[in-house]
């Protein structure tokens, strides 16, 4: 071949349109899968309005079907697999217990987590930086979180000798988290003591074994049952002046003492990217986990004060928000 039909084939190619790598369907349908409910979830709404700032606006380019297991998780396997059924071409599944139950239900549809714990451990990738299957998202948070929820806790509460932990049961990756608080916790010569249940009507009796150990404080998991029941959780923990501490804001905003938690806000934003990239070609499997930039540490001087509680200053300039 001469060298000027050469440069007339470059010429050629550089002046062809470029193609975009992938092309956002005209309309797309995602699903969104929690064990706890749409009212006790901060981060439903969010998604909501995450979705929208790109570009996805429910009702014109984007159906999101929810489904909501009310903190009854032995109803997640069906959700899911309706979701499936339906076609959608991500599912959105919060937490590790959502997630599992998704990723039971299809290995081939693109899943998105925004709270993962331990997702190499919990056998959801096979690698933070390339996952492999069929499941991508934001990590819950980075390793010396549970250490530091524990030090706020204990500067907060100088005579703090034993700390409660109230979670949901079955929660897949979530061993490792306690066990990292449980080493903060004998780290300052405070004991640990684990509160689970299986579903809401479970919390009553969690919180009554509770007191009767006679803990000082008690930190909750604010997932699956746990979550549905906050209200329940809150009005115990006030009428028999329990110190709360949180992974999410909204409770504290409504009573309870204290919350350290990543931004939800910022990371739900990060997750709603990624179903982006996912609707517009991206593959699951080359899409790296995400670690949370930052976090936020939330106190309620209004319940501190009924509490009989007063707060150390370096809590408090430590704090990012405060409610008088």
């Amino acid at each position: 071949m001469n060298r000027r039909i050469v440069l007339q084939f470059g010429a050629a190619m550089l002046a062809w349109p470029a193609l975009p790598l992938a092309q956002a369907p005209k309309h797309a349908t995602v699903g969104y899968l929690l064990s706890g409910s749409r009212a006790s979830s901060p981060l439903s709404g969010l998604f909501s309005s995450a979705m929208r700032e790109i570009g996805w606006i429910e009702g014109r380019n984007v159906t999101l079907e929810w489904r909501f297991a009310e903190g009854q998780a032995s109803r997640l396997p069906e959700l899911a697999s309706e979701l499936v059924q339906l076609g959608v071409q991500v599912i959105v599944a919060p937490t590790n217990i959502d997630a599992e139950a998704a990723r039971r239900a299809t290995r081939s549809i693109p899943i998105v987590m925004m709270t993962a714990i331990d997702p190499v451990g919990s056998g959801f990738a096979q690698s933070l930086s390339r996952p492999g299957g069929n499941v991508t998202g934001i990590i819950w948070a980075d390793p010396a979180f549970n250490a530091k929820s524990v030090q706020i806790l204990k500067e907060m509460l100088p005579r703090m000798q034993r700390l409660g932990l109230l979670y949901t049961a079955g929660y897949p990756g979530l061993q490792s988290q306690i066990d990292a608080m449980e080493a903060a916790c004998r780290a300052l010569g405070v004991s640990f003591h684990r509160f689970s249940v299986t579903r809401p009507e479970d919390v009553g009796d969690a919180l009554t074994a509770a007191r009767k150990e006679g803990v000082d404080a008690l930190r909750m998991v604010y997932a699956g049952a746990v979550g549905v029941a906050f209200t329940q959780i809150l009005e115990f923990t006030a009428t028999n002046k329990i110190p709360t501490s949180f992974t999410v804001v909204p409770p504290v905003e409504q009573g309870g003492l204290m919350s350290y938690s990543p931004k939800r806000a910022e990371n739900v934003a990060r997750a709603a990217a990624l179903v982006d990239k996912l609707l517009k070609g991206a593959k699951p499997e080359e899409l790296p986990f995400e670690y949370p930039t930052r976090y936020e540490l939330v106190v309620n001087l209004k319940t501190a004060r009924a509490l009989g509680l007063t707060i150390p200053q370096t809590v408090l300039l430590q704090a990012d928000r405060v409610i008088e």
